[in-house]
């Protein structure tokens, strides 16, 4: 069986390699296509350079991956002192996220991904959550990764039925989340401060966006208990793959 080709979007960086310091890179951890690897797809990586409905066309589902803020004059706020922002990869996904919609393509958002999808869809953002005890000011690596808070989720919202429970402890690396949820997607998870940490759409699109970041709680216990979220976004691009008519493919 062929694999479902899964997108998922890239993060402009200055690294150092054999060529000089500060060289410009398209980057993606590889901890974002293991677990799409493990259930069946096949990865490809979206630079911010390649016609939106080319792509689109091609794939059987998108991951819209975490990384720096959206610049916050997408929704009418003003941006933050000493933050730096990528406007090429802010509209590349924003209008990613429109086609993937008006095509019904499956999407995985997360973090900033589920930011991106707010925004796109007529949303705004909180940009700079407030200090709390679940919601720490930016932190070490060490501690950043570590941290956890818990989640409460609807008890009718598909993340419940995935993950078999109305409550789980999740990581928490964002300062920013969901003010003004866009028209058609509904919130359906919160940490015990009220932030909103994943929304769904309220029709039958195979949409997922949740705030924390699954692909980086790679202990194996933790790992496994994420695994039902990467199974049914692929589960539902394979589904996808296997319509004749879905999407104007070309050959692959």
């Amino acid at each position: 069986m062929t694999r479902p080709l899964i997108g998922i979007t890239t993060w402009r960086r200055a690294i150092d390699t054999d060529l000089g310091t500060g060289r410009p890179a398209h980057s993606l951890g590889t901890e974002y296509a293991t677990p799409i690897e493990a259930a069946g797809g096949a990865v490809v990586l979206l630079p911010p350079t390649a016609g939106v409905d080319e792509v689109l066309d091609r794939l059987d589902g998108l991951v819209l991956s975490g990384g720096e803020d959206l610049h916050p004059s997408h929704y009418g706020a003003e941006p933050q002192d000493g933050k730096s922002y990528d406007s090429a990869r802010d509209g590349y996904e924003i209008a990613l996220a429109l086609g993937a919609r008006e095509r019904g393509l499956p999407v995985l958002a997360i973090c900033r991904g589920l930011q991106v999808c707010t925004v796109a869809f007529g949303g705004s953002l909180i940009v700079d959550i407030p200090a709390t005890a679940d919601h720490h000011p930016v932190r070490g690596a060490d501690e950043q990764l570590s941290a956890r808070h818990a989640v409460a989720f609807a008890e009718d919202s598909r993340l419940a039925a995935l993950y078999g429970t109305t409550t789980r402890t999740v990581n928490t690396i964002h300062h920013q989340s969901v003010d003004t949820p866009a028209p058609g997607l509904r919130p359906v998870a919160w940490a015990p401060d009220g932030i909103v940490e994943a929304v769904e759409s309220d029709d039958d699109w195979a949409f997922w966006a949740v705030q924390w970041h699954p692909e980086k709680m790679t202990a194996p216990e933790e790992a496994a208990e994420e695994r039902p979220l990467f199974a049914a976004f692929v589960a539902a691009a394979r589904e996808r793959a296997a319509e004749p008519s879905a999407g104007q493919k070309g050959t692959r």
